[in-house]
């Protein structure tokens, strides 16, 4: 090794490329320092992600962050400061001898800040603390961006390493931007002589280009032609580069000016030749350390060529100035054969910074799996089966990557999203259920739900629609009510029926009522408020409002009504954050809570799987990369979300349609979820699905996934999600949450408006202030008419000729045939949808989809006008529409209102009805009349009687 120790003598430092916990360990590093010369380390991204992925030496430190619940991100922060801090204190007896001008160890910020000034200046700050060691250099780009942040780093005193260097003009900025900082400080008082940096040169990447380019020039040899010019530059861009630097930095720091620095004590930035491995195998492997030893100069190798160079390397004083007057010549040879050197140095920096940026990507990547596998089953487990999709969908992710959707994403910018400019403001203002997992205010919901169990309340009842009640919908389907706890029942439905019937289960003078609106003006939500409050009033309840507690966003007219009413307490929801992604906030907590579930692990499942998307690269983000599957199967038409969810949590299926439908349902475009629609044979699908496969590990899914694997075997795209728990739906909110952003992304839409929700809001007031002028609702004459089964049709339909069928079932049959492949057909029922009438739905929707090979979706009225409504007249024109009404028995009014609950119900189903028809859409209505349960029946059998396919009833 006397060949390494002999270029101390020529001035020379030599630093190792590379760095890992096994050097550390193993004495090896201390064995270089103290016997073969090393004088300093480099590392980066690159250079960490090979020492981690490829040995078991960090497992144990690794294996502790996780279960200290630390990030990918913070798990590649810990176990990189520890290696440097280790290898610092390795060569901290080199700085000790060279006088603090030697035995450094670079740790690089973040390739994603290589073009933002005040991140880097931030990350920086923060290693620098982090490492805390004297003989630390904080790696920095030195891109124009980096410029500014080297020169303020080295002011306060933070060591700098620019990295990425490849002209002589970008080195002289750099020296500039050194020299800048001394002389801030020496204007202050401040000391110089242990402010040191070094300006790395990347050498034989710019070979590498320059000879690419240059290949391209090369002409067909002709005898006695003269010497190709091309072909003779080949393989010296680089060391030219490098000599220029070297006599620039002489010019420099030889120069007057710097005299006065130097007799204050600073210290020269010294070149150091950075990339020294050769990369070409033609060229002489260490003709980038032989050819640029200089004095004042730092070059670092590779393992393989501090090998090569110690057996047979040969030393020469200051070879870096043995080709100048060559190396002034090539960059006007290169610029004669149409070589831009300016134009090659910028694309050196870009490919520099991006193949930074590729490595950093697979050690997070790496990381996130490691993490994984040590969580083990206790983190939901996501599979992807993409078929064909599967390439586009691969180079999806390495897109994205590149655009740092996840890094982005997490960052709230509104700018991932192909939105008008002025929705930028809006959707800025609705990105904050991405924190949601880091609020836990639970301790309040809890003391709050104790108190309520302890003055011997037994019912709590969500009064609320879509966003407001869906989540407590899945919370009361799917978990039980802890032992003295509330149970939980949810009325989002105006049907008189179903309020009575509500009123049969619960104990009214023991029930807390939960009023739930984010706008806190929600029709629904305030008349059922309004019901029973009055009702606590007749049956002699003492202070009534103390029954009731509001969950809405400060200063909306719920607050007035709940201090006007005296309601026990009003808890305020992020404002930022809009009702359907709000199931982490008071309205899905505070009815959770009252039902005795364990919030903090909840919120702890969401915790871990923000976690494992927060800023890591697609290919191992869970939420990301569903989010991509589902964006690429809509541009291919495979618009159908076909979700297959295990019997114990298959009420998640309530809130994910409505999230996906209102979120996506927009421009013409958006998934289409369906849920409740069983499992059939590969034949009944069409190349419109997508299916997603929810499921708890202790439920029994035999049936479902041998059905799946045949679906699978068919190329349909399948999607596998194993719950440990069904605590563990916390994390599934949060995935689908990051998942539906994205698919809006990719499809090209806003994820975060619902433009169309008002227009049947605005239809049922304008039917319901005719109702209270005229004393009815004014409607067209039905197209047929039988018995009490009356049809109305929408304005296509309206022309059709009516007088060709006999029976209600002919004309729906006839309307529904009209579905084309991949459309779709909404069974909208707007009534109480009790055990039997849910029955005779589902096999109707199984007909048609087995029959007509198309997707079905079924979903009971109000509800659906707060979830898959925006769908309907928002997204792609590919629906057939049926609503169905009946006339109600029952009689219910709603206090200070001109009309009862039953007028109320009747216009929203009208409402809908004209929006849908107003909007071109296809749709009927019918009405099933007084008796619904037998007008149900009797158009099914009409239905049955009239279809074309009997083999299939």
């Amino acid at each position: 090794m006397s060949t390494l120790n002999d270029l101390i003598t020529c001035g020379q430092s030599y630093w190792l490329d590379n760095l890992s916990r096994k050097k550390i360990t193993s004495g090896e590093l201390h064995k270089r320092a103290s016997e073969q010369g090393l004088r300093g380390i480099t590392s980066n991204p690159n250079i960490f992600n090979k020492a981690i992925a490829n040995s078991t030496d960090y497992d144990e430190q690794l294996v502790a962050l996780v279960k200290d619940g630390k990030t990918p991100i913070e798990i590649y922060d810990a176990l990189t400061i520890k290696d440097i801090q280790d290898a610092c204190g390795i060569l901290d007896s080199v700085y000790e001898q060279s006088g603090g001008t030697d035995g450094f160890v670079s740790l690089e910020v973040s390739p994603y800040l290589a073009y933002d000034t005040d991140g880097t200046i931030k990350e920086a700050r923060r290693l620098h603390n982090a490492v805390n060691k004297r003989n630390c250099l904080i790696k920095i780009p030195g891109t124009k961006e980096g410029l500014s942040a080297i020169e303020q780093m080295l002011y306060e005193g933070i060591n700098i390493n620019v990295t990425l260097i490849f002209s002589v003009e970008r080195y002289v900025e750099v020296v500039n931007a050194h020299i800048r900082a001394l002389e801030r400080r020496i204007a202050e008082n401040k000391p110089v002589n242990n402010t040191i940096s070094v300006a790395s040169l990347f050498v034989s990447r710019i070979d590498t280009l320059v000879d690419q380019l240059l290949s391209q020039h090369i002409t067909h040899f002709q005898e006695g032609s003269p010497i190709n010019s091309s072909e003779s530059l080949l393989g010296k861009a680089g060391i030219a580069t490098a000599c220029l630097v070297y006599q620039k930095f002489k010019e420099i720091f030889n120069s007057k000016h710097w005299e006065g620095l130097d007799a204050k004590g600073a210290k020269m930035q010294l070149p150091l030749w950075a990339s020294t491995s050769n990369k070409d195998p033609l060229y002489d492997n260490l003709r980038y350390v032989e050819e640029l030893i200089g004095e004042n100069t730092i070059n670092t190798m590779t393992d393989e060529t501090i090998s090569d160079f110690a057996e047979h390397g040969h030393i020469k004083k200051n070879t870096v100035e043995e080709r100048l007057d060559e190396a002034k010549e090539l960059f006007n040879e290169l610029k004669k054969v149409g070589i831009d050197i300016g134009f090659v140095t910028q694309q050196l920096e870009n490919e520099g910074v991006q193949k930074f940026i590729d490595a950093y990507n697979e050690l997070l990547k790496n990381i996130a799996k490691r993490r994984l596998d040590v969580l083990g089953t206790h983190v939901p487990q996501q599979q992807l089966f993409t078929g064909a999709l599967d390439k586009e969908i691969q180079a999806s992710y390495s897109v994205l990557d590149e655009k740092q959707a996840g890094r982005l994403l997490f960052e709230m910018d509104p700018y991932l999203w192909k939105a008008e400019p002025e929705e930028i403001n809006e959707i800025s203002h609705r990105l904050g259920w991405l924190n949601l997992p880091d609020i836990d205010n639970g301790e309040k919901l809890i003391k709050f739900s104790g108190e309520i169990k302890n003055e011997g309340y037994t019912h709590a009842v969500l009064l609320g629609m879509g966003g407001s009640s869906l989540c407590s919908e899945v919370a009361r389907q799917t978990f039980e009510t802890a032992k003295g706890y509330l149970k939980l029942w949810v009325l989002d439905n105006t049907d008189p029926a179903a309020i009575l019937d509500l009123e049969k289960k619960i104990d009214i003078h023991r029930t807390l009522f939960i009023v739930a609106s984010k706008s806190g003006n929600t029709k629904e939500t305030i008349s059922f408020f309004k019901y029973f409050y009055e009702q606590l009033e007749k049956k002699g309840k003492h202070k009534p409002g103390n029954s009731f507690v509001a969950i809405t966003d400060d200063g909306t007219p719920l607050v007035k009504i709940a201090e006007e009413y005296s309601f026990r307490e009003v808890f305020y929801s992020s404002p930022d954050v809009g009702g359907r992604y709000s199931v982490l906030t008071e309205f899905g907590l505070l009815p959770m809570a009252l039902m005795g579930i364990d919030i903090h692990t909840l919120l702890c499942s969401a915790r871990e799987m923000k976690k494992s998307c927060d800023s890591i690269p697609v290919a191992a983000n869970p939420g990301v990369s569903l989010g991509i599957v589902l964006g690429i199967c809509q541009k291919h038409g495979r618009d159908k979300v076909t979700f297959a969810l295990s019997k114990s949590i298959d009420s998640f299926g309530y809130w994910a349609e409505q999230l996906l439908a209102e979120s996506t349902g927009k421009k013409g475009r958006g998934l289409i979820p369906v849920i409740g629609e069983p499992l059939g044979e590969p034949e009944v699908y069409k190349n419109d699905r997508v299916f997603i496969h929810i499921y708890l590990s202790a439920d029994s899914i035999e049936d479902d996934e041998e059905k799946l694997k045949e679906i699978e075997k068919a190329g349909h795209p399948i999607v596998r999600i194993k719950l440990a728990d069904k605590i563990s739906l916390g994390a599934e909110y949060f995935r689908w949450e990051i998942a539906t952003a994205i698919a809006g992304m990719i499809i090209g839409i806003n994820s975060f408006d619902q433009p169309n929700v008002e227009e049947s809001k605005k239809n049922t007031i304008q039917l319901l202030e005719g109702y209270v002028n005229e004393g009815s609702f004014q409607r067209n004459d039905p197209l047929l008419k039988s018995e009490d089964i009356s049809i109305y049709g929408g304005k296509t339909i309206e022309p059709l000729a009516v007088d060709q069928y006999n029976s209600p079932g002919e004309f729906v049959n006839s309307f529904t045939e009209q579905a084309r492949q991949h459309e779709y057909i909404a069974l909208l029922p707007y009534f109480l949808l009790t055990d039997g009438r849910t029955k005779t739905l589902q096999k109707w929707r199984l007909k048609l989809r087995d029959e007509l090979k198309v997707a079905t979706t079924l979903l009971g009225g109000p509800r659906y006008l707060h979830s898959t409504g925006q769908l309907h007249k928002g997204g792609p024109d590919s629906g057939i529409y049926i609503i169905l009404i009946g006339d109600e028995k029952e009689k219910l009014s709603i206090p200070q209102e001109q009309y009862g609950f039953e007028i109320l119900h009747h216009a929203q189903a009208l409402g809908d009805f004209r929006s849908l028809s107003n909007k071109m859409r296809r749709v009927i209505l019918i009405n099933l009349g007084s008796d619904i349960d037998s007008g149900l029946n009797k158009l099914y059998k009409s239905i049955k009687q009239s279809s074309k396919h009997q083999q299939l009833l």
